[in-house]
């Protein structure tokens, strides 16, 4: 399959860009190093979200501060990456930090993989897709591991997100994972500190890619 490239839409001017065909000259993603598909994967990436200065900056931060609580997230870009940076505190009933895509849809339902080269220090974080805007609804996760800052590429299969939904006001998992029919309309994109536990982070992503 030979993907085209995608234009940014007016609601969400994401940098989601297809891969080069073969007779067209590949661009490195970052300069930090090369966004590769995983050894199994013989065609290019059908979608790329790659960040940095001149990708993808429309990611905005919010924090506990939208139900009182005092946790700080910034971000930022560097020439090829995201930075999102700060710390969490469970005071004022408290306790998250996110960074996410603004709303949209996109149809992963015939992609199967994500991969994401990110590295972090400090609190370990959660990725989410949801199909829905609206938060109590529920979302799809996947735990990210702590790398201690150093670079990893991590391939995550979408069938690996657990749907996680309220009970009682209290997020918690529903032993149910993403099947394809709820990949063909997810609306947002995050990554969201896992623990409710006071601590700093940094987490720096460079792309996110789906095959």
């Amino acid at each position: 399959m030979r993907p085209t490239r995608l234009t940014a839409l007016a609601i969400l001017p994401l940098a989601v860009a297809c891969a080069p065909a073969a007779d067209e000259a590949a661009t490195p993603a970052v300069a930090a190093g090369e966004a590769t598909a995983p050894a199994e994967q013989a065609e290019p990436p059908s979608l790329v979200v790659d960040f940095g200065a001149e990708g993808d900056t429309s990611w905005f931060a919010q924090n506990d501060t939208v139900m009182g609580g005092v946790s700080e997230g910034i971000v930022d870009y560097t020439s090829a990456s995201l930075v999102f940076e700060g710390y969490v505190s469970t005071e004022n009933n408290g306790g998250f930090a996110s960074v996410r895509s603004p709303y949209d849809t996109w149809n992963l339902s015939k992609l199967d993989t994500l991969v994401v080269r990110y590295r972090s220090t400090g609190q370990p974080f959660t990725l989410t897709m949801a199909d829905t805007p609206n938060w109590w609804e529920g979302e799809f996760r996947y735990d990210l591991a702590g790398t201690d800052g150093e670079w990893v590429e991590e391939e995550i299969a979408l069938s690996d997100f657990e749907f996680w939904g309220f009970n009682g006001g209290y997020s918690e998992p529903t032993g149910e994972f993403m099947r394809r029919p709820d990949r063909k309309a997810v609306v947002t994109i995050q990554f969201m500190s896992k623990q409710f536990e006071d601590g700093d982070f940094v987490l720096e992503v460079d792309h996110l890619s789906f095959w």
